[in-house]
């Protein structure tokens, strides 16, 4: 029998807050709540835990399980609630006056019942939702967990237990707040991962965070990087809080200093490399990564530093036996000993690890220096535009003359640089091109992006700032397209490129630019039906006949970056995004969340992920980039 006994939750305060931990050792019994801020609406977590766990009961009890199976879509689910329950706890709110959290919890619910439609649509086969649902709410009473030579019992209850496609189950867990504690998310997932096999032997288990914000995201966790979390953050802390159960031979010491022989059960004490001899400053960055990761037994060897316009990218190989998820997970850490501002992007790379530093100086990156630079001789198609600026100064670029870059999905939250980053694409094209060879759409929702180039000429239709109008503009692209396909036809050609090689110069490349189509998603249901399905013609028929989309948003979440529209284009681009969640709906991985910001960004192509700094055009530049061939000032 386990003398020790604690929950996940306070395992999970233990991990996150040495002042628990602390407190905790000590004897005290400190809370594990978090409160919001004052004048934030309830978010009502316990019940909205309470009214899910019902529900899902309710779908697969015995006694109501063919009913239910009827249940296929989210306003049957509902109803459901409405009558059973929803009803008489919204009278009540507003009757106390809390009619915004009324309005805010039952939106959280109407984007649950839209996620389990989702799950019932994924289930093979579906019959009926035990198909989906292994348990709701299912209690882990005192689960031993081997800690040295003793066990501690871990008592936990988490949200569901799913059948995943992929021949795992999933374990869940519902959350109804992200911001800055999605640390803590991941780490409680840790817990749920590592206590369930235990609890049912030979199940492998994935993790899911799902956010109901209300708007629904998830985050995928893998089984290998759920347990590099628990081994690398959550057992040491058990191991601290629980001395006792740790056997006298495991005891780690300090690595041997100076000519001392290493012992065997010391942390590796690295080779290092010096990367800049002529920077000191850089050498010294690279002893402190080591000593970072050797305070948590994480053995590296620095074999290279490049510096980037605005970061410096340490190349490291560690030692045999430290995973790349354990270096990774460490960012945190990291952000702490090296006084960062965020923690750094630490991820794979073909034969290394990168780990990207900011550069204490920055050094920006003109177009106008590009263009008369590496970019003269790299951007040969009329509609070939930068990326940006590689960490090894070598041009990142695109062809939207490719198949696998011909359209793009560009992401960043505010201050990310995303509306610079557009500036500078369209500035290349038209200081490469006349407007008989290249014309411009612009949609600027937010007026500002685009203003003053309303005289362009090598504008294709007026500035769109409403959304009746960035709708007529993608409804004329459409009549456009169909056009050119029977001129292509009677001309025996494949493809607009083919045309133009042929001699015949009299239609021009056309790229349409949303600086913002949240609002084309938002609209109403019937506005986002007719926006994804004319994006996604152009995107399947709009390259061979010159027409291409560069969509971009601040808010990627999975309402605005929908399955359809993501899926039809190719090429992403995403600078610093809020969170992970955001990132991953993007580039399918995260990382984004962790870049520095002012155009920062990461690129992918279809071969993985590429960093890169934008360029940048200041705005009197840009305006005279925009004006008649004729009349420039200059080449910004």
């Amino acid at each position: 029998m386990a003398q020790h006994t604690l929950t996940a939750s306070e395992l999970t305060a233990a991990v996150l807050d040495e002042d628990w931990r602390a407190r905790w050792r000590a004897g005290d019994k400190p809370s594990t709540r978090s409160f919001a801020p004052p004048g934030t609406p309830r978010a009502m977590s316990l019940r909205f835990h309470t009214e899910a766990e019902a529900l899902v009961r309710w779908l697969t009890a015995p006694e109501s399980i063919a009913t239910a199976a009827r249940a296929d879509t989210a306003e049957a689910l509902v109803d459901h609630l409405w009558a059973t329950s929803l009803q008489a706890l919204t009278d009540k709110l507003f009757a106390k006056g809390r009619g915004e959290e009324a309005q805010l919890f039952t939106a959280r619910l109407r984007s649950f019942c839209a996620r389990l439609i989702d799950l019932r649509q994924r289930a093979k086969n579906f019959e009926t939702w035990q198909d989906v649902f292994v348990a709701a709410e299912q209690d882990l009473a005192r689960v031993p967990v081997r800690v040295g030579d003793g066990t501690v019992e871990i008592r936990a209850r988490v949200d569901a237990i799913r059948i995943h496609p992929g021949g795992h189950l999933e374990v869940v867990d519902y959350k109804l707040s992200q911001g800055d504690r999605q640390k803590h998310d991941l780490v409680q997932l840790s817990i749920y991962a590592h206590l369930l096999p235990l609890w049912r032997p030979g199940c492998s288990f994935v993790g899911t965070l799902e956010y109901y914000l209300p708007e629904f995201s998830e985050l995928h966790v893998a089984p290998d990087d759920l347990a590099a979390i628990f081994s690398d953050m959550v057992a040491p802390v058990l191991a601290e809080l629980f001395p006792a159960a740790q056997p006298q031979a495991t005891k780690r010491t300090q690595p041997p200093r100076g000519n001392a022989p290493a012992r065997d059960d010391a942390p590796a004490d690295p080779v290092r490399t010096p990367a800049h001899k002529s920077d000191p400053s850089v050498a010294l960055l690279g002893d402190k990564v080591i000593t970072a990761f050797g305070a948590h037994n994480l053995g590296v060897e620095v074999t290279g530093v490049i510096q980037g316009p605005q970061l410096v990218r340490i190349k490291l190989t560690p030692r045999p036996g430290v995973k790349v998820a354990s270096l990774a997970n460490r960012a945190a850490d990291l952000q702490v000993a090296l006084a960062l501002a965020e923690p750094p992007l630490i991820r794979a790379g073909k034969g290394f690890v990168m780990l990207d530093l900011p550069r204490p100086e920055p050094t920006p990156c003109l177009l106008k220096d590009a263009l008369a630079g590496a970019l003269a001789t790299t951007l040969k198609s009329p509609v070939a535009v930068p990326i940006g600026i590689g960490v090894e100064g070598e041009p990142v670029i695109a062809d939207f003359a490719d198949p696998n870059t011909c359209h793009a999905l560009v992401a960043g939250s505010t201050g990310s640089g995303k509306s610079e980053w557009l500036k500078a694409m369209v500035a290349t094209l038209v200081l490469r091109n006349t407007p008989a060879a290249v014309r411009i759409a612009l949609i600027d929702p937010k007026i500002l992006t685009f203003a003053g180039v309303e005289a362009s000429p090598y504008l294709w239709r007026p500035v769109a700032t409403t959304l009746a109008d960035a709708m007529a503009i993608l409804r004329a692209a459409i009549a456009e397209m169909e056009e050119r396909y029977q001129r292509l036809k009677r001309g025996g050609f494949a493809n607009l490129a083919e045309r133009i090689a042929a001699g015949e110069t009299d239609i021009p490349f056309l790229v349409l630019v949303f600086d913002e189509f949240a609002d084309l998603i938002l609209a109403g249901r019937d506005e986002k039906k007719e926006f994804e399905a004319l994006v996604a013609r152009i995107a399947g028929m709009g390259r061979a006949a010159g027409i291409h989309l560069v969509l971009a948003t601040q808010r990627p979440d999975k309402t605005i970056v929908t399955g359809l529209v993501k899926a039809n284009l190719p090429l992403k681009v995403c600078l610093k995004v809020a969170n992970a969640v955001n990132a991953q709906i993007v580039l399918d991985e995260p990382g984004a969340e962790s870049l520095y910001g002012k155009g920062d960004l990461l690129c992918d192509f279809g071969k993985g992920l590429v960093r890169a700094q934008g360029l940048f055009i200041p705005q009197a530049a840009f305006l005279a980039a925009m004006a008649p061939p004729a009349r420039r000032t200059g080449r910004g």
